[in-house]
């Protein structure tokens, strides 16, 4: 039909999957746009279909539609103007009508002059005159965004300064339980859930308030290895998913806890800390935990601390999203992961921690020759980099820089945070109040600085 593409006309980029297949689209999901000075929220929903459809999700599906229906104060009825109606348009059509909603009826596909002079056909749908559009070209969608906004009520004027609300995305396998974990932190069923495996193709936002604090989430598809993804929806699925990651401040990744930590789980954590975002893992699922005991925790944690010390870093504790066992922890662990990576160590505190690591645990020789790492000062916020001085930075040991991230962590409480050092010959110096502005930033500063692979630290289970 062309939903989808119309909704990346609207937003001037790709933010939804889109695809030749029927069906690609399933939750509501929702972006803001801006057109001729006015700002609004579009929102792209499934496909309708009937009661008697093989698809087991339909009914989900119509929940969404009809629930983005509701809120809505305009809505787009789109029709294949080269099909002409289905029983389906009219079915819709009769059901949209009783919602006393404003509605402009649109006829996709009108490329060429002879298909737009069909759009007459559609005229029994009760809808009104059809605008007739191509969203895959462009023609008549600028007129078509003139007349929405002309319709659209007029907003008061926003505050001059609004405060930025804290983005985390919600990520994991399919069928981990991210869209159950969302319904239940929104407290109503926002995205469709279902046992089938990528049920989510688009990554979804939505934004909800929490004691009385603003939060944006993303529900994002189940992240899959590369080598799976065999057709253009899961590619276009993954690379959604990574942009969600960038454009977070930090991340939720959701295992299965039945099924354990697996080599995905992995990758997906060394995109997280790639990207310099925060992390915090939950176990989901832990009602269903065959076998449990009051130290199946434990002994999960410290199988993963065996396979990735960084983890020891990383805030992790167990849930069930189904039951809504310890899921209101999640936004506390947020706000304390999301003020670590702002974090502003002190120039002189960090001075002081530098100068005692390196007393207790001097760098061993390179080569037979001393190695002197003399001072250091952190440079930047989100993710928190240090940078450390010294004239060769190649010769710095791994185990050593691990041992100095270590350090900085206990030193700081930085849990969850993606701690990064940089080595340099001569040091970048930064005042306290410099770095303090950057905390009023409205997105995140993009660095370059690698961050190191191994960590170390406790968490713990409540």
């Amino acid at each position: 039909m062309g939903k989808s593409s119309l909704f990346n006309r609207i937003l001037g980029r790709r933010a939804a999957v889109v695809s030749d297949r029927e069906g690609v689209t399933r939750d509501r999901h929702y972006q803001t746009a801006e057109y001729a000075g006015t700002t609004f929220t579009v929102v792209d929903t499934g496909g309708f279909l009937p009661d008697d459809t093989v698809d087991v999700l339909a009914a989900n599906v119509r929940e969404q539609i009809f629930a983005a229906i509701k809120e809505a104060d305009l809505v787009l009825f789109m029709v294949d103007v080269r099909v002409g109606i289905t029983k389906l348009d009219d079915l819709f059509a009769r059901m949209i009508r009783k919602l006393d909603k404003q509605v402009i009826l649109v006829a996709n596909k009108s490329e060429i002059p002879e298909e737009r002079s069909e759009s007459w056909e559609f005229f029994p749908l009760g809808l009104g005159q059809p605008r007739t559009i191509s969203a895959l070209t462009g023609y008549a969608c600028l007129s078509l965004l003139d007349e929405v906004v002309s319709l659209l009520p007029k907003k008061g004027e926003l505050p001059a300064e609004e405060v930025r609300p804290i983005r985390f995305a919600i990520l994991g396998r399919p069928n981990a339980g991210k869209s159950t974990l969302l319904n239940k932190l929104l407290g109503k069923d926002r995205v469709v859930v279902s046992d089938i495996p990528g049920t989510t193709r688009d990554s979804i936002d939505c934004t909800f308030m929490a004691d009385g604090e603003k939060f944006v989430v993303t529900d994002t598809a189940g992240l899959r290895k590369k080598a799976r993804v065999e057709d253009e929806v899961e590619v276009f699925s993954n690379m959604r998913t990574e942009e969600s990651i960038r454009r977070s401040d930090l991340s939720l990744l959701v295992i299965d806890a039945t099924l354990g930590l697996g080599e995905q789980d992995f990758r997906i954590i060394q995109d997280i800390r790639q990207a310099g975002k925060g992390l915090i893992i939950i176990l989901n699922k832990w009602d269903v935990l065959p076998d449990k005991t009051e130290k199946s925790f434990d002994h999960i944690i410290k199988d993963m601390r065996e396979r990735e010390p960084m983890l020891e870093f990383v805030p992790t504790f167990s849930i069930s999203a189904k039951e809504g066992l310890r899921v209101h922890r999640i936004i506390q662990e947020i706000r304390s992961v999301y003020a670590n990576c702002r974090r502003v160590l002190g120039r002189d505190h960090l001075a002081k921690a530098f100068a005692d690591a390196c007393e207790k645990n001097p760098h061993p020789a390179h080569q037979g020759r001393l190695v002197r790492l003399t001072r250091a000062c952190q440079i930047m916020i989100e993710p928190p980099v240090i940078d450390i001085e010294t004239r060769k930075p190649e010769a710095v040991d791994e185990a050593y820089k691990r041992y100095l991230l270590k350090y900085f962590f206990e030193e700081f409480h930085l849990d969850g945070a993606p701690l990064r050092l940089n080595f340099d010959s001569k040091l970048i110096l930064r005042k306290d109040e410099d770095l303090e502005q950057f905390t009023l930033a409205t997105s995140s500063i993009p660095t370059g600085v690698d961050s190191d692979r191994n960590l170390g630290r406790k968490d713990r289970q409540r």
